[in-house]
């Protein structure tokens, strides 16, 4: 059975600080009173307070750019230099997020702007334990971390369609509806009333291109909505 015991604290209190040479141990942990973890790392060249950086078995960080795989930490100062260290937050609300243009409450991906996040999905860019709490101001956001990191193998692929309403007679007898576009094999999510509908010829629908088949015509007035990905 394991024995567990807890981290070792903060070595110095202020996150800002860039240490010109190393004084904890990499890898070190430590919390905030707000609950917030951060661990010790070091940095690269070109860092900026806010950038998200990939780190590696030693603890050394890369600034993220799409593509990588790995665990994700968020730059608390400038530490910019092979030869520099510092705090990097793992965990917690953090406020000086590096992003690109995003919304509020949403998913975030590698952008294309070295050390930045966005919310346009990318396939194999998805970043895994981590949000966004508000809209981006001047590229700067609030955002939730939990632990993040990103494996090239998740995400978003292509574009997507939100809330369309496909095209057909609803009308209690018509049972074919057309999309605008070819959907992504196992994209689609489509909603009758607001109810999620299953596909498969025992179930509600079918879907072939962008034909949807239903296989009871939706009655009168009902509301037929789709999610897909393009």
């Amino acid at each position: 059975m394991a024995q567990l015991h807890g981290h070792k604290q903060i070595f110095h209190s202020d996150t800002s600080i860039v240490d010109t040479s190393q004084i904890s141990a990499l890898g070190s942990r430590g919390v905030d009173a707000n609950g917030n973890e951060y661990i010790y790392l070091q940095g690269v060249g070109s860092t900026v307070a806010g950038d998200w950086v990939v780190f590696d078995e030693n603890y050394a960080t890369t600034r993220l750019v799409a593509g990588e795989v790995g665990a994700i930490a968020i730059a608390m100062a400038a530490i910019n230099a092979t030869t520099s260290y510092g705090w990097y937050q793992i965990f917690g609300v953090n406020t000086i997020a590096r992003t690109d243009t995003i919304a509020a409450d949403s998913a975030l991906y590698i952008d294309g702007t070295t050390g930045r996040v966005d919310d346009l999905g990318v396939a194999g860019d998805l970043i895994l334990g981590a949000y966004s709490m508000t809209a981006d101001s001047s590229n700067v956001a609030t955002v939730l971390l939990i632990y993040p990191h990103v494996s090239n193998a998740l995400g978003g692929e292509g574009t997507g369609v939100d809330s369309e309403t496909p095209s057909g007679a609803i009308d209690g007898s018509n049972v074919t509806f057309t999309l605008a576009n070819t959907p992504i094999s196992g994209s689609v999510k489509l909603y009758l009333n607001g109810a999620r509908q299953n596909v498969g010829a025992a179930n509600d629908y079918t879907i072939s291109g962008a034909t949807i088949t239903y296989n009871t015509a939706p009655l009168t007035n009902s509301v037929l909505l789709c999610d897909y990905r393009t």
